[in-house]
């Protein structure tokens, strides 16, 4: 559902993204049950990330508490704890279990996304006029939250490609792969483009000697997604001679970089960190700042660090790149050909190429690619026997791990309804770039 935002048009005014986030909150509330079905409480086994995570939650407790908007804040608090969950069931789920799941989901969603955009395709041609970057991703509210999702999805769809899988899974991916590369270049995604460079040259290097077929299914999917766009941009405008006016394809862009927008965001984030360097202006509230263009600064470091403050971003970062970096010389000593070493090493580049766009987009706070990274983040964790090991949980553990749970979920929900409520009174009018953030009027 979350690769079908258009799918709640049906309930009338409400937005897309703002469907995106009702599935995505059902989602979280799933994986909160599944979290404790697995066996709460969930913790590292080693003592640095445990530190790393108290000192984290007691910074983001102080600075929630502090926020200007209690409601806002406690939203943004408590969704990243259940998507933290989710990521969680994820890496709890044995990797045999997750290579046989996963790629019929990634296939549907990769084919879906495309299906979703082809319509509007048609029917501008049908208008007499070529299809403009904008025309794409429209049921997203900005055609760059289509970017957003293709930096997680796309490196996600070489899966079924890899990975034993029947027939109708590879075809579904295969289109939905070489249709995901067209739309991205005539979109102009610059940030994708650049991450999915990184995953394409972190391959050699986690895999070695094995990279070679995968880059070869890269090189075939590249040529087939030139392909694609020959048949859906290049040819039906030549043939019937409309005048291409398009100035947001990807060699434009790269060619003729103008970063002004993001330096203005970026130097008001730099701003609340030097005025609120430990605690930050509060979860979300960087959206509670007017300003001329968007409710977050395009840079999750900096967005971070400017509403949770610093020491928490600083063990957040740490404790990221710590799993990052273990979890990469893990694969890098597992035997090649192993088809969990292609599904952790393809999971781990994915979470990397999210982190890299989220330094100039918002890939890591619109839902939908939000959803999908932590989704990404948790196979990359997940091992052999998905870190259970046939260990019973004691009734106590468990009654206190649904506790939490059912205490989250009512949290999440009622924070939801309430928010959403508030940004959907009448005369609760939008400043510019104030929308979206959480809901898709941003406006507290």
């Amino acid at each position: 559902m979350l690769s079908m935002p258009w799918a709640t048009v049906f309930l009338g005014s409400m937005s897309p993204h703002d469907g995106a986030r009702i599935f995505q909150t059902l989602l979280m509330c799933m994986a909160a049950w599944a979290w404790v079905e697995l066996g709460a409480p969930w913790r590292p086994r080693r003592a640095m990330p445990r530190y790393l995570l108290l000192a984290f939650a007691i910074v983001a407790c102080a600075s929630v508490l502090t926020a200007p908007r209690l409601p806002h804040a406690a939203l943004e608090a408590v969704s990243t704890v259940l998507l933290v969950l989710l990521a969680v069931v994820f890496a709890r789920t044995p990797l045999a279990t997750l290579c046989i799941e996963l790629p019929p989901v990634l296939a549907l969603s990769g084919l879906l996304s495309l299906l979703m955009e082809l319509p509007r395709v048609v029917f501008r041609y049908a208008d007499g006029m070529a299809p403009a970057a904008s025309d794409l991703g429209f049921m997203y509210m900005n055609h760059r939250f289509l970017n957003h999702l293709e930096s997680i999805l796309l490196p996600l769809l070489l899966l079924p490609l890899l990975l034993p899988a029947a027939r109708w899974v590879r075809v579904a991916a295969w289109i939905g792969l070489a249709g995901g590369l067209a739309l991205l270049w005539r979109t102009g995604g610059r940030g994708t483009l650049i991450a999915f460079t990184i995953f394409v040259v972190g391959l050699p290097w986690l895999l070695k000697a094995q990279a070679r077929q995968i880059l070869q299914t890269v090189a075939i999917a590249f040529a087939s997604g030139a392909a694609v766009y020959l048949l859906l941009f290049v040819i039906p405008i030549q043939v019937l001679g409309l005048h291409d006016t398009i100035t947001g394809n990807a060699a434009q862009r790269l060619a003729g970089v103008n970063d002004a927008a993001r330096l203005y965001l970026w130097n008001l984030a730099l701003r609340d960190i030097v005025e609120h360097p430990w605690l930050g202006v509060g979860p979300m509230h960087y959206a509670h700042l007017k300003n001329l263009m968007a409710a977050h600064p395009h840079n999750s470091i900096l967005q971070w660090a400017s509403e949770w403050g610093v020491a928490a971003t600083v063990a957040l970062g740490v404790l990221i790149a710590r799993l990052f970096v273990r979890r990469a010389a893990e694969a890098r000593r597992q035997a090649d050909g192993s088809p969990d070493r292609v599904f952790t090493v393809i999971c781990l580049l994915t979470t990397l190429v999210g982190c890299v766009d989220s330094l100039v987009s918002g890939t890591l706070v619109m839902p939908v690619s939000q959803t999908w990274w932590f989704v990404a983040a948790g196979c990359a964790l997940a091992i052999a026997d998905g870190g259970n090991s046939g260990r019973a949980h004691p009734a106590p553990t468990r009654r206190a791990g649904l506790a939490l749970a059912a205490t989250l979920v009512t949290a999440q929900l009622l924070l939801s309804v309430a928010t959403f409520m508030q940004a959907t009174r009448p005369g609760s009018g939008v400043p510019v770039g104030m929308f979206p953030r959480y809901w898709n009027n941003g406006q507290f």
